[in-house]
């Protein structure tokens, strides 16, 4: 009889109130943040200390010319990237600014993932990510490049881990919107194939009610706004696009010679192709510059064939030959290639701008910063070994693999399971599997460096799958 008087007490309890909140105020874990978070600023600020101002490449080259000569350079970055480098680089003529907002925004988000762990009764878990993504050379190296793929990596990992949390609990929190409002723009718009997570936050839109679903729609329309009008006054930049890069460089694969000469009875490659190549006279040196791993000499090389200066109606005629004739009559040969290119990156096989390579570029611009502005040689010499003994060991230590494995493993369970949060988080990972795996051609770890981070949200996420997140999910399952 108790036991019925307590459960009828607890079945009349407001339903509302208690059920569906949609904005809640539950207690932030400022202490194992705080913890986190110093452990993290203390890492990354030793590390920005000793390779000061940070790690520049020819993209970091090229957004910062653009942003101080935007009439005769342009670096063909999406705008919301433009927009914050010159936002923090413009006015202070100093890399290090927009590089240290980049090691600050890491260490926070990964601080709030990590502290949410910790207080969810995972700290064994939160230790290990830590220690092996959070605070891995490698990872430390990319945020603090001026790269857009770093912040971009970082961000897509805390909004989808924020998207999951909203979705599973059917509520928004303060802290939950903060950080979606921090990653959000980040996460969408600072790489083209960022607009996948925007699917997420929209479906989480639909499925919230009452005051959360109007917050996170505005916070959403506002970022979308802001980032319409982040190309005020930049002039219209020409990109290579998706589908070109994929079909000249691919096209040029094809081309390769074969000893054996075994032909089909129709050419491998369209005729018109190759009179289209003949025609501007580089149908030979497209041939020669190919490189499995990279179309870069097909595209950079000031002697190669300097693909992009083709009329656009060239362009667009070898992609539409591409996909109607070329594609099809060199399936094994597309495979292989497109599995040596993923390989290449997940094997981090590629290159990557050097710690010391700051000068070259800072010479190049009109810029006050000051490599090495610390004189911090013990420190430097010590970080860079262990930054070069890691990258030893890179097809381990480094390896995307396992956010790839999974990203799969949670699309499956989630599907079964029914489990939209769980979807929600591995869906978009999914499909950048796919888009990565099919377009991509040059073999660059950061393609990948999502994955690399992905498990310290995919980890969590999996653990908790099916189980009660409040007390009003427990009062549902009674």
């Amino acid at each position: 009889m108790a036991n019925y008087i307590f459960l009828s007490q607890s079945y009349s309890m407001p339903q509302k109130s208690i059920v569906a909140p949609t904005l809640s105020n539950d207690r932030f874990p400022w202490h194992p943040f705080t913890v986190f978070l110093g452990l993290l600023v203390l890492v990354y600020g030793s590390w920005f200390i000793a390779f000061w101002p940070g790690v520049l490449g020819e993209d970091s080259l090229a957004i910062l010319r653009e942003i101080e000569n935007p009439s005769k350079h342009h670096s063909g970055k999406p705008d919301f990237w433009f927009a914050f480098v010159r936002l923090m680089y413009e006015s202070t003529r100093r890399v290090e600014v927009p590089i240290a907002f980049q090691l600050t925004f890491t260490a926070c988000v990964f601080a709030r993932l990590l502290a949410w762990q910790w207080q969810h009764d995972l700290p064994k878990i939160a230790v290990v990510l830590l220690l092996l993504v959070c605070a891995a050379p490698q990872m430390v190296y990319f945020a603090g490049s001026l790269y857009p793929d770093g912040i971009y990596a970082v961000a897509a990992t805390g909004l989808l881990f924020e998207i999951w949390r909203v979705v599973r609990a059917n509520r928004v929190d303060f802290a939950g919107l903060a950080f979606i409002t921090m990653t959000l723009p980040f996460a969408a718009f600072a790489r083209p194939n960022g607009i996948v997570f925007l699917l997420p936050v929209v479906l989480a839109i639909c499925w919230l009610r009452g005051l959360g679903r109007i917050l996170l729609a505005a916070v959403t329309l506002l970022w979308i706004g802001l980032n319409a009008v982040a190309d005020t006054g930049r002039q219209s930049t020409p990109t290579h696009g998706v589908l070109f890069p994929l079909a000249i460089y691919e096209t040029a694969n094809f081309l390769q010679p074969r000893p054996m000469k075994i032909w089909t009875p129709s050419p491998r490659v369209a005729p018109e192709t190759i009179q289209l190549l003949q025609s501007h006279g580089i149908y030979e040196k497209v041939i020669e510059y190919y490189d499995p791993d990279y179309w870069d000499p097909l595209l950079f090389r000031a002697d190669g064939p300097r693909v992009m200066s083709m009329p656009e109606a060239d362009r667009d005629a070898i992609v539409k030959q591409f996909f109607t004739y070329n594609l099809w009559r060199n399936i094994p040969k597309f495979v292989g290639s497109r599995v040596n290119v993923f390989l290449v990156a997940a094997l981090a096989q590629g290159g990557l701008p050097g710690h010391h390579y700051a000068p070259f570029i800072l010479e190049q611009i009109d810029s006050h910063s000051i490599f090495r502005a610390w004189h911090w040689k013990k420190g430097e010499s010590a970080l860079f070994s262990l930054y070069e003994w890691s990258a030893k060991w890179r097809w381990l230590l480094w390896t995307p693999l396992i956010g790839v494995g999974l990203t799969l493993w949670a699309t499956i369970a989630g599907w079964r399971q029914r489990d939209r949060a769980l979807l929600l988080m591995a869906v978009p990972m999914a499909i950048q599997i796919g888009a990565i795996g099919f377009f991509s051609i040059a073999g660059e770890y950061r393609y990948l460096l999502p994955f690399f981070i992905l498990p310290v949200a995919i980890v969590p996420a999996i653990l908790r799958a099916g189980s009660p997140t409040n007390l009003s999910e427990e009062l549902e399952i009674i």
